[in-house]
This record gives structure tokens, sequence and C-alpha cells, in this order.
């Protein structure tokens, strides 16, 4: 027989003045049965919510805790039922909304047919191994892709033993990638050069994207939720980040932090918000309804036909990223703003970097020595 779980969400409702959210629950009848009743519970006054994104966050933690009791009482549910009545709601929960849906999509895509009615409790080591392999096999996917497989699959199985669905080791820890699994292709960094030859062709608006992007190591999010009051002339403040429609705070707790402008970028959003009409509030790459602009169709309908025209692949915005400490280091950045821009948490890492980049430009006779004497100047 399937083990079945609901994950219950709880229909939330404001009445005489309080919150409450409704709910399902057996409770025990006198001749020993159960009946599925609707339970009510009392979540707090009106007034003591600032706004109704409150409310949803105590309502969020209640209903984890009364899907958490009823999973306990479960030991015999399915991997399928549990991942997708309690592990994907969770995700969605609490979790960022780009790392909730990509979840959801190796879920589907690669996994969810593969499990069957197989059990939780029954999942083995060689099971997560030979699905693997299968997948390997049959879509020619790259080691890294694999990779991400595996971990969401792992992170499943971690996730089942918080909430006591799972007792001993996660069956994932040890599985092995497939030798033989495709390599990944070769990534992408723009040199100083060619980030220079693409800002001489681009109108502004297209250029002040490519500049912050090049000299100031934005992510596409942090790119599309930049507001003016985020602004000052001397730096930008890395408040949030936009994935579609959904607004969230950057990356990690290292990259909510203020990044500093240098003067080339500083001179070119001036000069975008001036044909703005220099305003003070709202995003500052935004389309002409006021939302953020689509970064994929500026891409699609401007840039590209752009470095087509000088032979030049579009290797994505995250290549303006990868190629800024030394773009910054030949632009005459100290040491301090190239940390400071990296948004790195530890500064041995942009340090490493940094080192390596300074051998790799600078003069023959200065490279031995600086070669010779490790890290020092």
């Amino acid at each position: 027989m399937k083990a079945y779980f609901r994950y219950q969400k709880g229909y939330l409702y404001e009445e005489h003045g309080a919150w409450y959210v409704r709910y399902r629950q057996r409770v025990p009848q006198e001749d020993g049965s159960s009946k599925l009743k609707h339970i009510s519970k009392h979540l707090g006054r009106s007034k003591d919510f600032s706004n109704i994104f409150a409310v949803e966050r105590c309502r969020a933690s209640f209903m984890q805790t009364v899907n958490q009791d009823r999973l306990s009482t479960n030991s015999r549910i399915t991997l399928t039922a549990f991942v997708e009545g309690l592990y994907l709601p969770w995700t969605k929960e609490e979790r960022r909304a780009s790392t909730s849906t990509g979840h959801r999509q190796i879920w589907i895509n690669h996994l969810r047919d593969r499990v069957g009615e197989l059990r939780l409790r029954e999942f083995r080591t060689v099971d997560a191994s030979r699905m693997l392999r299968a997948v390997a096999k049959e879509k020619d996917l790259t080691k890294t892709t694999l990779q991400h497989i595996k971990s969401v699959l792992s992170t499943i199985f971690t996730y089942a033993k918080n909430e006591g669905a799972l007792d001993g080791t996660n069956p994932v820890d040890g599985v092995l990638i497939p030798w033989n699994a495709r390599e990944p292709g070769e990534t992408h960094a723009y040199d100083l050069g060619q980030v220079l030859q693409i800002l001489d062709l681009l109108p502004l608006l297209a250029k002040s994207l490519i500049a912050t992007a090049a000299f100031a190591g934005l992510r596409r999010g942090e790119l599309r939720g930049l507001e003016w009051t985020d602004y000052t002339g001397t730096e930008l403040r890395i408040n949030r980040s936009m994935w579609r429609s959904v607004v969230s705070l950057p990356k990690t707790r290292a990259s909510r932090d203020s990044v500093p402008i240098i003067p080339a970028l500083a001179e070119i959003l001036d000069a975008y918000r001036r044909s703005t009409g220099n305003p003070e509030l709202g995003f500052v790459f935004r389309s002409s309804d006021g939302l953020p602009i689509s970064l994929d169709k500026v891409a699609r309908r401007v840039i590209r036909p752009a470095l087509e025209g000088i032979h030049l692949p579009w290797h994505g915005w995250h290549a303006f990223r990868r190629g800024l400490a030394s773009n910054l280091y030949a632009m005459g950045a100290p040491d301090k703003v190239v940390q400071r821009i990296l948004r790195h948490s530890r500064p041995h890492v942009t340090k490493e970097r940094y080192i390596i980049l300074r051998c790799l430009i600078a003069p023959c006779s200065k490279r031995r020595r600086r070669c010779r004497n490790g890290s020092k100047n």
C-alpha cells in the first residue's frame, strides 16, 4: 500500500480583530477510530502584526510544526510522497525562489520517474549510484550537472533526517559521479580590452548595465534589484536581488555589502541618470512601466547584434564578473578596493587571485622576482 503524505499550507483568515489558520487534523473518536476535522489555530491579534508578510511567516512556522508531527507518525512514506508533500513546499517557504525552482526542476526532470514507489527509509546508496549512472547515460549530462543532481538528492535526505523521517546516515553520502560522464565546457571571462570594446559599441542603457557588471561585479539578480537610493556616487549598496518577479536578499551574507565605484563606472552611471531625468527613487535599470528591465531581452535585442558585428561571442552576464579581478588590477585599482568589489567573505581568496594575476601581467623581470619571493611585492 502506498504511503501518502500531503503537505498542508493552511487557510489563513482574519476574524474579530485576530488572525487564524485553519487546517485538517485527525481526531480520535470514542470507538477507537479517527475522524478528519477542520481545526482553527489563533495566531495573534491583528494589531500585533506589522503587515501581512509577518502573518504569513507566523502561519508558515506553525504549519511546519503541524506537518512535522504528521510526518513522524508515517514511517512508511514513499520518497515521492515526502519530496512532493513536504520537501518541495519547504524549499518554497525557506529557500530563495531561484533555489526552490531549481530543486523542483531537477526532481521533475531527472529523479521523480526513477524512484517509483520506493520508500524513503528503504533508499540505499546503491539506488542513488544507479540513478546517477542511468541519468548520465541517457541524457549525456556533464559532471557538473550530475553533481547538482546529487546535491539535491542529498539535501532531500538531510532534510528528512532533520524532520525525523529518516535515521542513520544519509544514503547519498559517498555516491560517486560516473567517471566517464562528459566534462563541463570551458568557462569564459571578458578581459579589459574586450570590455572597453563592448562599451564603445552600445547605447547608454546597455552600456551602463555592462559597465556595472564588469566594474562592480554585480550578479544578474543584483543588477535588476539595484535602486537609485543604493547609489551614492562613490559606492553601490547591495541590498536586494531580484529573480523574475521575486525580491530577496543577495546571495550570501558577504554579498550584502557596499561596493566602491571606480571613476570610469561613476561617469557612465551619472550620464545614464541624467538621460533618464535624474530620478531619486525607483529601479536603476527599468523598463517603461517602471519594473526591472529584462536582461535577457537587452542581451538578445541590443548586445548580441552589436557583438556579432565585431565577431565577439556573447558569453553571458557572469563572464564580466569572472574577469573582474584582472580588469580592476589592469585599471590600477588598489588591493583593498578589489577585495571590497569582489565581496569575498575571506580576504585570502581575493589576495591569492590578485597575486596570480599580478604574476601574469607584470613585466618579466618583476615577474621573476615576485615569483621567487612568493606573495611579497
